[in-house]
């Protein structure tokens, strides 16, 4: 991935397969480093803007477009993001905490039959992640979460089947900024598992910043 050696903030991706917790978890870390006087910045993908509207309708419309239309879409709505958000964010040195990132593309249209790596490749434009923390847990556990936590019916992109294909990709991706949480236990089980990996991101700068 291309590297923004001028950027001076960093980049918190929260990664793993539907129902993990990673948006309460990116939430509750978005409280700590607040109160800690950090400047966050909360976003996700796909986003809020046109292209990732679109990508919303494809959990309802899948047989409107093509694994290649979809792949487009992802790609397109993260260049937007890339270009209104996470670069001038990090320039500006916040603190950004991103829920699903291009990981998730790998591994989601991965699953779908594309090559994760090329998919990977394709996104070189993107800044690297200072943090990847991807969230496993049993599949039983993430259904569990989606219908009776959320009271939702699982889409297309939460079928058991597939889930598990997402999983295997997802585990397969090894970069140096990658840790596995285990999302299996309580949310202050797991939140404390989160900060703990943040905080031994964010002390070195944050020592040097008070000196």
């Amino acid at each position: 991935m291309n590297d923004h050696p001028q950027a001076r903030g960093k980049l918190i991706v929260f990664e793993g397969t539907d129902g993990t917790g990673k948006t309460t978890q990116r939430d509750l870390l978005g409280r700590y480093l607040q109160d800690k006087g950090y400047p966050i910045i909360i976003t996700k993908e796909p986003t809020d803007g046109p292209y990732g509207m679109q990508i919303r309708d494809l959990y309802t419309h899948r047989n409107k477009y093509s694994r290649e239309d979809e792949l487009s879409l992802f790609l397109a709505d993260r260049r937007e993001h890339v270009a209104d958000l996470l670069l001038p964010s990090l320039f500006e040195g916040k603190i950004i905490l991103c829920d699903r990132y291009y990981f998730s593309t790998a591994a989601y249209q991965g699953a779908l039959g594309l090559n994760p790596e090329t998919i990977l490749t394709l996104n070189d434009f993107a800044p690297e992640p200072d943090l990847v923390l991807l969230f496993q847990a049993h599949l039983d556990v993430g259904h569990t979460r989606i219908t009776a936590g959320r009271g939702e019916t699982l889409n297309n992109f939460e079928q058991r089947e597939f889930l598990e294909k997402v999983a295997t990709i997802f585990a397969s991706i090894k970069r140096p900024y990658i840790h596995n949480i285990d999302a299996s236990g309580s949310i202050d089980d797991v939140h404390r598992l989160v900060v703990g990996h943040v905080i031994e991101l964010l002390q070195p700068a944050f020592v040097a910043a008070m000196d």
